[in-house]
């Protein structure tokens, strides 16, 4: 009789504790400037940081800012979303390493609405792993690295209505194979690239861009890149690529690597080198159209390699490089194809014929 009461209370006591596991997260939690990470992170009890209130929030849940105050670097090892409701400071200031890891295989992640600042960190956002992440509506500024580096091979990236500025590498970089998505962007004053990307080792990469800025920075603009073995593909829409310390949009394909990109509807205008720079010796098929193409030191749109094919349609060019003239220049057997309605193109060494791409 005694050990059927003990097993029963045994019972009791586990079942408890399974209940007790059960309530321990909340769908959405909360931090505030006055929060304790000893609380709950409750509406009630908020916590104080974003890493405590991780913790106590489930799988797929939100962790919602109360006010403004800075909430410090985070892991980011569960699908969450982190928001900063608009209005509110949301800070995360990075002393050292970086701001906010993504580091969830399968997972998805938001983070909205933070201001992320270094102060001797390395990247602002480090995009490890994820099925998705979102950034949205973010300041990202000076990093020693880069604003948002991101390896998550096989995943999305999606930033948009974000500003990326002052960081010491690229504001937004990464060598992997990763569906990226750029929409009312601005990265700006970084110390290399606006936004750099290559696919790598057999894989293939994409990069979806428009409606952005990519200005000041110290070298390209946008720099997309295909590697090794990889095939890459680049869509670049209605953005101000202006004022780069080297070429405005700079498009590469290594030997044994694929690219094809479109150029479409953009201001691309006194960059330091070239406004288009496309490069082999891989395949790099890309077509340059509705672009206005402005005051370059060099060429206005350069191709270099045999396996560079550029095709050009109703683009706008002017006082590019002045001597010898040549608004567009293709070097060692790349190849040009004019459909027309070019203004103001000078063209250097242009063969009138379709060539098909890879």
């Amino acid at each position: 009789m005694l050990y059927r009461v003990l097993a029963l209370v045994f019972t009791l006591i586990l079942t408890t504790l399974a209940a007790a596991d059960a309530v321990a997260t909340a769908q959405r939690t909360f931090v505030a400037s006055t929060g304790n990470d000893a609380n709950p992170c409750s509406l009630a009890q908020p916590c104080r940081g974003f890493a405590r209130a991780i913790t106590q929030t489930s799988p797929s849940g939100e962790v919602i800012v109360l006010d403004s105050a800075g909430y410090g670097p985070v892991t980011i090892a569960k699908s969450v979303s982190i928001i900063a409701p608009a209005g509110l400071h949301a800070g995360v200031t990075v002393l050292s390493g970086d701001g906010i890891t993504v580091n969830i295989p399968n997972g998805v992640v938001v983070l909205r609405g933070l201001t992320i600042s270094g102060q001797g960190g390395a990247n602002g956002i480090n995009f490890l792993a994820a099925s998705r992440l979102r950034i949205e509506n973010c300041v990202i500024s000076n990093m020693g690295v880069d604003g948002v580096m991101f390896s998550a091979a096989g995943s999305e990236l999606i930033v948009t209505d974000t500003i990326v500025r002052d960081n010491g590498g690229s504001g937004i970089g990464g060598d992997s194979n990763t569906f990226v998505v750029l929409d009312h962007v601005r990265s700006e004053h970084n110390g290399t690239n606006g936004f750099y990307m290559a696919s790598f080792v057999g894989g293939e990469g994409n990069a979806s861009i428009s409606d952005s800025v990519f200005a000041q920075n110290g070298s390209n603009g946008i720099w997309v890149a295909a590697t090794d073995t990889s095939i890459m593909f680049a869509q670049i829409e209605r953005s101000v690529v202006a004022n780069n310390g080297d070429d405005g949009i700079r498009i590469t394909a290594q030997q044994d690597a694929k690219i094809g990109a479109t150029v479409t509807r953009n201001a691309i205008t006194r960059n330091a080198v070239n406004g288009i720079s496309v490069n082999g010796p891989g395949l790099a098929g890309v077509t340059v159209s509705e672009n206005s193409i402005l005051h370059h030191q060099d060429i206005g749109v350069h191709g270099n390699g045999a396996g560079t094919l550029v095709r050009m349609n109703a683009n706008s060019m002017a006082q590019n490089r002045a001597s010898p003239i040549a608004e567009v220049s293709a070097t060692n057997g790349a190849v040009f194809y004019s459909s027309g309605n070019n203004v103001g193109v000078i063209f250097a060494d242009v063969v009138p014929a379709l060539v098909p791409l890879f």
